[in-house]
């Protein structure tokens, strides 16, 4: 590792596992001055705050790589695209052992109790860390080739969409499918068209290639959510166009409070709510946006 990503980034890792030491015993005091036992409750809850400490430090180690580069004015995040991931694969195995060790020691100091269920966390942790750390490379690369504007895209659309949902592959196929084709459009969807290659490599290359993105909010899925601010990030405003069910928007009539709904930090962008009882008028809607879009991308 760099030398002066190291120094940062250890800086970093200390001070959250000093302050991580501090809310544990925090924690033990509070249950202390209550009178409660340290029972197998508690150390579920200790685990959530040892898995959250190893999720900040590897999001440490990416933020010091991007602040290393900003201050460098080297392209770092690029240049070390492969010491970033073995690095990520490194601390994030070593975080993952550090987590189920120290709950299992503690969850063994306490007579009759046994550690929680903790055997796949170190899989599921390793796959999360790379999928940020291939987000941010992708990203990244993105914005280095934004600094010249691409002017030529594929003849393709890609819809951004909850997979595995009988309803929303009805709303694919007699919706978005004749829709978009109708425009001369080729419709792609991550899951019928990868090339069995890393997933969010994928993603990002449909995202960056297309010249029509749709993101269909419904269901409140967070894969969708990190490909539009992938979308975003790359800055292809001008090619996105969001969606989702009529009943996920606070303002109708139709919506549930505590049900699922568009979140806050897009609700400001234009989005197209659709009513599954009045379908011909959400295509004709989408034909719309999609129309308007294209002037704006001829333009």
């Amino acid at each position: 590792m760099d030398s002066l990503v190291f120094k940062k980034f250890d800086f970093k890792k200390r001070s959250i596992l000093k302050r991580l030491e501090q809310d544990i015993q925090n924690f033990k005091e509070e249950l202390a001055g209550k009178g409660a036992f340290y029972s197998g409750y508690n150390i579920t809850q200790t685990f959530n705050l040892l898995k959250k400490s190893a999720e900040e430090i590897l999001q440490a180690l990416l933020d010091t790589y991007v602040e290393v580069g900003k201050e460098t004015g080297e392209k770092i995040v690029i240049t070390h695209e492969n010491e970033i991931l073995n690095e990520v694969n490194s601390i994030a195995v070593s975080e993952a052992n550090r987590v189920v060790s120290k709950t299992s020691e503690l969850a063994k100091s306490i007579r009759g109790n046994n550690p929680p269920e903790v055997s796949s966390f170190g899989t599921n942790f390793l796959v999360d860390a790379r999928d940020k750390a291939e987000i941010l490379i992708e990203t990244t690369k993105r914005r280095i080739k934004n600094s010249a504007p691409q002017k030529s895209f594929t003849d393709e659309a890609f819809v951004i969409m909850q997979i595995g949902n009988a309803f929303m592959d009805k709303i694919w196929n007699t919706v978005y499918v004749p829709v978009i084709q109708d425009f001369k459009l080729s419709p792609k969807r991550i899951d019928k068209h990868n090339e069995g290659r890393f997933l969010m490599s994928e993603v990002a290359n449909l995202i960056n290639r297309s010249k029509i993105i749709i993101a269909d909010l419904t269901n409140e899925r967070p894969n969708c959510y990190l490909e539009v601010g992938y979308t975003l990030g790359v800055e292809k405003y001008n090619h996105l166009i969001l969606c989702a069910k009529e009943n996920h928007n606070p303002d109708s009539p139709t919506y549930q409070k505590g049900g699922p709904k568009v979140h806050f930090d897009i609700t400001g962008y234009g989005i197209l709510f659709w009513d599954e009882n009045k379908i011909d008028e959400f295509k004709l809607e989408l034909a719309k946006k999609i129309r308007y879009q294209l002037t704006v991308i001829e333009k």
